[in-house]
């Protein structure tokens, strides 16, 4: 029989028990997975500090997967105080990170790979030297790297020998653009060598780095596993082919190229920005990807030669255009047809500017487009509904039999002011357009409406037999109350509704 006694000191072990049970550090007895999922969201910084915790604290630290000092150490607003940071200032403080850095790879367990290193700021190229063995040793998978250069830079080749690396993104911000040093040779020079040597990169992402245009892509054994490939404002490449075996997604951007050679068979996602600005004699595009998904040409002028292959699994196309010259020569017009032409597949297709001008000279010298858009269900346009464009959009309605929604959006960006142009004489050449539509959207980000506005959504109320749904969008009332008044008398036909959307309201 327990005693009295006893019983009390039972009692009160059951107390402190429970004490330290209330006490205890549940966060410790997780996992390190979670654990080092969960220091994945803090700032570096923060990160860094649990270390002093305890012992446990201090190897979660050490064998962290996620490395993000891209934050670390800003490469705009150098100030100390109210006066900009001279050049020794922002190298003393990068260079503080940087041991830091260092310390950390060091420091790390033999046996703790690292997910994702990311580093921005000023780059001396001993300090990659010096990083690039850890980062191999740890088995890096990304790595991410927006540096400021003052001295060329050439990527060591052991980092892409690295199996592990599965990601890569380069960023190179030079001096020229930095207020505090001005020399622009250096450079950010990818060595065509590891074209072979990586093999296991999947995602590869070049801003402002230097590489052999002609040679780094253009053999199909080249990065075997890459699947994404980003080119952008890199210099010194007047020729780019690119014929990666395994490549899915492609974007060119800024790239004052005057040859632009792309195939591949696995090819889903194209995106061509920026390029052949001011394009002269010999300037040529070639594109074969007969699985292509997503094809986006914008703001690009039209090279002299266009070979490119029909995409016949084309989901989405867009093309826009705002660097062509005044006058549309025979050439770039024959060129945009070609363009054009290799999207007759597309299912949803976004025009815009001055393309409308190239398809107004193609409709009027040459009668329209030699083909029909027969799968396309969803046409976007962008226009000024100038006199200039009209003859265009009325090619793309012609050449558009299939058409479901339509969304035409109106700025006021160059000349909407023009003498309004008549549609009534379209109606018999665009009757085969206008059976099939069904879903209208105006988009008008105008605050006074044009007599051409008014005669586009006229004409489209009366004519569209099959309309289903008329949408009015705008920003100012006065569209409204202007635009109001054509619906009782032109929209007796219409079936289902009509609406205006106010976007100051929305």
């Amino acid at each position: 029989m327990e005693t009295r006694a006893a019983k009390k000191r039972r009692l009160l072990m059951e107390q402190e028990n429970k004490h330290n049970e209330k006490i205890k550090d549940r966060l410790s007895d997780l996992p390190d997975d979670v654990l080092h999922h969960t220091l994945s969201f803090l700032p570096i910084k923060s990160a860094a500090r649990t270390s002093t915790l305890s012992k446990r604290w201090r190897k979660l630290w050490d064998s962290c997967p996620i490395l993000d000092f891209s934050k670390a150490c800003r490469l705009t607003g150098l100030r100390f105080g109210k006066k900009p940071a001279t050049v020794g200032e922002v190298y003393d403080r990068h260079s503080k990170v940087v041991n830091g850095i260092s310390k950390v790879l060091s420091g790390r367990h033999e046996n703790s790979n690292i997910e994702v290193f990311e580093y921005a700021g000023y780059m001396n190229p001993s300090w990659l030297l010096d990083w690039v063995p850890c980062l191999v040793k740890h088995r890096v998978e990304k790595l991410g790297l927006d540096v400021w250069l003052v001295h060329s830079l050439d990527l060591p080749c052991s980092l892409f020998e690295c199996n592990s690396l599965r990601s890569l993104t380069l960023e190179a911000t030079r001096s020229e653009h930095c207020l505090l040093i001005n020399n622009p040779d250096t450079r950010f020079w990818l060595p065509s060598s590891c074209a072979r040597a990586a093999s296991g990169l999947r995602s590869l992402s070049l801003t402002g780095v230097d590489f052999a245009g002609n040679v780094l892509f253009s053999d199909p054994s080249s990065f075997p596993s890459l699947e994404k490939l980003t080119v952008d404002h890199c210099r010194r490449i007047s020729r780019l082919k690119i014929c990666c075996a395994n490549l899915k997604c492609i974007e060119v951007c800024s790239m004052d190229v005057k040859s632009l050679d792309i195939s591949g068979m696995k090819l889903e996602k194209l995106t061509v920005k920026l390029c052949f600005n001011g394009c002269g004699k010999g300037s040529s595009v070639k594109i074969l990807a007969p699985n292509l998904r997503t094809f986006c040409w914008n703001d690009n002028d039209f090279a002299e030669k266009c070979l490119i292959q029909s995409f016949p699994q084309l989901m989405e196309g867009e093309i826009s255009s705002c660097v062509l010259p005044a006058n549309v020569s025979e050439v770039k017009a024959q060129s945009a047809a070609n363009l054009l032409s290799s999207l007759s597949q597309v299912g949803s297709l976004c025009l815009s500017y001055r393309i409308l001008e190239i398809l107004s000279k193609i409709y009027l010298e040459f009668d329209g487009l030699p083909y029909a858009f027969m799968n396309l269900k969803t046409l976007q346009i962008y226009t000024d509904l100038r006199k200039a464009d009209i003859p265009g959009i009325a090619c793309i309605f012609r050449s558009s039999p299939a058409v479901r929604n339509l969304t035409i959006t109106i700025t006021a960006g160059r000349d909407i002011h023009s003498p309004p142009a008549g549609w009534e004489n379209q109606a018999q050449s665009l009757s085969s357009f206008l059976c099939h539509l069904k879903v209208v959207n105006i988009v008008v980000w105008t605050n006074t409406i044009h007599e051409s506005v008014i005669n586009v959504v006229r004409f489209l109320l009366q004519h569209g037999r099959a309309l289903q749904k008329f949408v009015i969008s705008s920003w100012h009332s006065k569209v409204h109350d202007q635009l109001a008044t054509l619906f009782p008398r032109a929209s007796t036909h219409l079936e289902g509704s009509w609406s205006y959307t106010n976007f100051l309201n929305t």
